[in-house]
C-alpha cells in the first residue's frame, strides 16, 4: 500500500541511529587476512540475465562490501548494522535508507546473488521481460529538490537495455505521480500499474506498452487504488482498493477483466478485535499486496492483523483466499509478510521479523511452496535493511 515497507523503516529509525562502540570493530592487524573487496564499477554491469536465476530482487546487499561495514582483516565488523561509521552508510535517521537499492538476481538453490545495477538510482522493484530486457520502477531523479536521490522522490517506469545500458523512461514525460506495484505481463506486453495524475492525491489504475501508450482503466472518485497485478494468462488484473478519505478503512481485494470490466468485491478488510490505532497512517485490518494463482482460483494478499506483536514492525498476514467461495487460509499470522507474487515455482514474499535486538531484525526474501516456508536469503543479508527489499519470479522460455 505504498510500499508499507517504508513506514517499517520509519518506525524502526529508533533502532538504527548508530553507537560508536569500540567493541563492535574487531582487533586490528599487522597483515590482513583477506584482500579488500574489488570496487563495483558503474553504470548496468551485466550484458544478460543469467540463465540459472530464478529471481530478481532490490537490496542495499553491496554496502557489506564496504570498508566501512569491514574491520581491519577485511572481515564484516561483528554488530555491524550498529557500528556508527556502517549504520552511516546505510541508514540516516530523517531521510530513511542513505544507500540506494540496486537490482540483483539470484539463484535460489545456491544462493548465489549477482549484481545488475550501480547506478545512482535508487531502484524500487523490478521484473525480468526478456534475457536482455528488465523492467524497473526506480527513482533516478531529486523531483523534490532536497539534493537527493531517495524514496522521497517520485519514481517512475523504465525498460533496461541491459546490452546497450540504457535506461528508457516510460513514464517520465506523463505527469504520474506515486508510481505504485507495476506488474508486466508477457501475454499482453503491456505493465499494469497505479498512479496518481497531475499531482492530485488520487491513485487510479493504468496500463502501458512499450511505445508508451497509457490507458486509463479506472475511475472510481470514491475509492483509491493501489497493488495490482497481471493474472497468468492475462485476462484479469487483482487489485486493492482504498476507500475515500484515504486511510479511514481498511482497503479490500477487488478483481476485475483486463479491460477494467466486471469489478468484483473478494474481501471487506479484516477485523480489529482490540479496536487498536492505525500503524502508521495503515488501519487495522487492511488487506494489500494480492496476486492470483497462476489458475485464478486463489488470491494471496497480506493482511495487516495487529501492532502489538512482531515488534516493532507488526503483524501482516500471509493469507490465501478462495476467489468463489471466498474461504481464507491463513498461512503465516507471526510475522510481517510483504508483496506475495505467485507463480508455478511458489510464493515468493518478503518477510520482516521483529526484536529488540538490531541484529535479530530481519528482513528476508521468502518461498512458500507444498505447505512449507523457505528463506533465500541467509546471514549477513537478512538482517534490517540489508536484505531484500521485494522480489519477482524470473519466468523465460
Amino acid at each position: 500500500m505504498i510500499k508499507c515497507t517504508l513506514v517499517l523503516l520509519l518506525v524502526l529509525s529508533i533502532l538504527f541511529t548508530g553507537c560508536d562502540n569500540e567493541e563492535t570493530r574487531g582487533p586490528a592487524t599487522a597483515q590482513p587476512t583477506k584482500e579488500p573487496p574489488a570496487p563495483i564499477p558503474e553504470g548496468i554491469l551485466i550484458k544478460e540475465v543469467p540463465a540459472d536465476a530464478h529471481i530478481i530482487f532490490s537490496s542495499i546487499r553491496y554496502v557489506l562490501d564496504d570498508m566501512a561495514c569491514l574491520d581491519d582483516d577485511y572481515e564484516l565488523k561483528d554488530k555491524f548494522i550498529q557500528d556508527a561509521d556502517c549504520n552511516r552508510l546505510v541508514y540516516h535517521p530523517e531521510d530513511g535508507l542513505a544507500a540506494s537499492r540496486q537490482l540483483f538476481t539470484m539463484d535460489i538453490e545456491t544462493g548465489e546473488a549477482v549484481q545488475i545495477t550501480n547506478t545512482d538510482c535508487f531502484f524500487v522493484s523490478g521484473q525480468v521481460v526478456d534475457s536482455t530486457t528488465i523492467m524497473t520502477n526506480a527513482i533516478c531523479a531529486d523531483t523534490n529538490a532536497d539534493g537527493k536521490i531517495n524514496e522521497q522522490d517520485n519514481p517512475n517506469l523504465y525498460l533496461i537495455d541491459l546490452i546497450t545500458g540504457d535506461m528508457n523512461c516510460l513514464t517520465c514525460e506523463l505527469g504520474l505521480q506515486a508510481i505504485n506495484n507495476p506488474d508486466y505481463s508477457p501475454v499482453n506486453e503491456k505493465i499494469v500499474l497505479s498512479a496518481q495524475r497531475d499531482s492530485v492525491f488520487h491513485n487510479y489504475l493504468f496500463t502501458i506498452d512499450a511505445n508508451k501508450n497509457l490507458e486509463q482503466i479506472t475511475n472510481d472518485t470514491d475509492d483509491m487504488d493501489f497493488d495490482c497485478a497481471w493474472s497468468e494468462d492475462g485476462g484479469k488484473i487483482v487489485f486493492s482498493r482504498m476507500p475515500v478519505p484515504a486511510f479511514t478503512k481498511p482497503s479490500q481485494i477487488w478483481l476485475m477483466n483486463a479491460d477494467g470490466s466486471d469489478l468484483k468485491q473478494i474481501t471487506d478488510g479484516g477485523p480489529n478485535p482490540n479496536n487498536e490505532e492505525p500503524k502508521g497512517v495503515f488501519q487495522i485490518g487492511l488487506d494489500a499486496d494480492p496476486d492470483l494463482s497462476p489458475d485464478n482460483t486463489k488470491i494471496v494478499f497480506s493482511r495487516l492483523k495487529t501492532d502489538t506483536e512482531n515488534v516493532p514492525i507488526g503483524v501482516w498476514e500471509l493469507i490465501i483466499i478462495d476467489v468463489n467461495t471466498k474461504e481464507e487460509t491463513v498461512l503465516d499470522s507471526s510475522y510481517a509478510n510483504m508483496v506475495p507474487e505467485w507463480k508455478s515455482s511458489g510464493i515468493l514474499f518478503t518477510r520482516q521479523i521483529g526484536g529488540t535486538d538490531p541484529m535479530k531484525v530481519q528482513q528476508v526474501l521468502y518461498r512458500f511452496k507444498d505447505g512449507e516456508f523457505e528463506p533465500l536469503e541467509e546471514f549477513p543479508y537478512n538482517v534490517f535493511p540489508i536484505g531484500a527489499f521485494g522480489g519477482s519470479w524470473i519466468e523465460l522460455e
